[in-house]
């Protein structure tokens, strides 16, 4: 299996080659609308939280406090679905488009969001899905799904999709990549 790797830039390199990432492409796009340092910071501590917990080393004592009702969201959706995660903050990559990626949860996969529902989200479980898929993965890409983690504790607001769903926003997502790449050959840089 080929070596994927993600720096402290979220940068992703297959067998150090620097390849495409899955967000940074919808970025790139001018999909993302918050997408300033504090959102970011404030999503990625919110996962840090949620993937210490699920391991089972988390001390509550050292949680920023503002994490906390993320995380009794997240432990709600877990209890009420009866959901044990296989994987977490799983690295992969799509073999055909040759873009890295890394799957909050499996099975699912299921994306961790600390925001409300936007558009593009599809296409980031669109790509993951697709990537299972294409390792030969199917049983951990059997319901694919965004969970709205509910900033003041409560249940979870939960976007599940189906087959036709990923399929279509896969296109998508794909044909964006494609033009992506071709607007940097042409035209020499990122927006």
């Amino acid at each position: 299996m080929p070596e994927l790797l993600l720096d402290e830039n979220h940068h992703y390199t297959l067998d150090g080659k620097r390849i495409d990432g899955l967000t940074s492409t919808i970025a790139e796009a001018g999909l993302i609308r918050n997408s300033g340092s504090k959102y970011m910071e404030s999503g990625t501590a919110i996962h840090k939280i949620t993937e210490l917990w699920d391991l089972g080393i988390i001390d509550k004592y050292e949680i920023d406090p503002e994490g906390l009702p993320y995380l009794e969201s997240w432990k709600r959706f877990r209890k009420d679905q009866n959901y044990t995660p296989i994987e977490i903050e799983y690295p992969t990559y799509h073999p055909e488009l040759v873009v890295g990626c890394k799957i909050d949860r499996l099975p699912g996969p299921i994306d961790l969001k600390s925001g409300s529902p936007e558009p593009w989200h599809i296409l980031q479980i669109a790509l993951q899905w697709s990537a299972l898929i294409c390792h030969g993965m199917h049983d951990l890409a059997r319901s694919p799904m965004d969970i709205y983690l509910d900033p003041d504790g409560g249940s979870p607001k939960v976007k599940s999709y189906k087959t036709s769903e990923m399929r279509e926003a896969f296109k998508v997502y794909a044909s964006m990549l494609h033009f992506l790449r071709w607007r940097r050959e042409k035209y020499g840089t990122h927006l």
